[in-house]
């Protein structure tokens, strides 16, 4: 059967009004190592969701910083789609299953084998770990992490699947725990939409997840959000020097900073 003539999926059966897209599959013959195209059927309301870029995240916690080019006729993704074409060493026949988590805004990705076996990453230990880290957001002038921290961050790290938005990695400063006041990067809040003055729920995760604490916030002229999280360090005893992950998502339609200490 003769693929669509746009898109180059066999399966393609033209351009659907849909209203969301929540997973699709990018097959064997609409992509290749420079770029893949979204099938037709999707294309709608794909474009509806994304911007110029995404975030693709992997089973394995790997982003990829995917740009869009939205076209009259197709959209084609680019930027970091070659990098995952070589990092899982995807073969002809090979197909890409994309899911959407709307509450962070990007796509978890599957790369399948012809026979369903899903493809891991090819890469070796080192590389994996530069790969990793390169999704990851790290507090300027921070002092450097040792190597029995760097063990604990790669753990915790892999240890959650639940990441889809850029980590930050952050050592805790005498501002942050013992005046209570923490400041959160711009990056790192962005596509949570905070209103100027609210509260912020927090969550610690240890082993299980603990109860949230409501913390009070307020939006700075710089972008960042300032944080009085005392209860949350009196409770979880963080203290001056602590490497702790945070990461922010919307839960419920609700803004949350998860926590880790690591």
């Amino acid at each position: 059967m003769a693929g669509c003539n746009i898109c180059l999926d066999k399966s393609c059966d033209g351009e659907q009004q849909l209203p969301e897209v929540e997973r699709f599959v990018i097959s064997a013959d609409s992509w290749n190592r420079d770029r893949a195209i979204v099938p037709c059927k999707v294309r709608f309301a794909f474009n509806n969701v994304v911007g110029d870029s995404f975030e693709m995240c992997t089973v394995q916690c790997l982003r990829y910083n995917v740009s869009v080019l939205k076209r009259s006729s197709k959209t084609l993704l680019k930027g970091d789609w070659s990098l995952f074409v070589d990092h899982h060493d995807l073969k002809c026949g090979d197909n890409v299953l994309m899911s959407y988590k709307p509450h962070v805004g990007s796509f978890n990705c599957v790369p399948m084998a012809p026979d369903g076996d899903v493809r891991i990453s090819a890469l070796n230990e080192a590389e994996y770990n530069n790969q990793f880290f390169s999704g990851t957001s790290f507090t300027l002038r921070m002092s450097e992490i040792t190597d029995d921290e760097m063990k604990r961050l790669l753990s915790i790290v892999k240890w959650s699947k639940r990441w889809t938005m850029t980590p930050l990695v952050h050592r805790l400063t005498t501002t942050d725990a013992e005046r209570f006041a923490l400041k959160l990067k711009k990056s790192l809040i962005d596509k949570l939409n905070l209103e100027p003055a609210v509260t912020i729920q927090f969550k610690v995760y240890g082993g299980e997840p603990c109860d949230g604490h409501d913390v009070r916030y307020k939006i700075m002229t710089d972008g960042r959000a300032l944080c009085q999280w005392k209860e949350v360090v009196e409770d979880h005893g963080f203290a001056v020097g602590q490497l702790m992950v945070c990461a922010a998502v919307m839960y419920e339609d609700d803004p949350v900073v998860i926590v880790w200490k690591v």
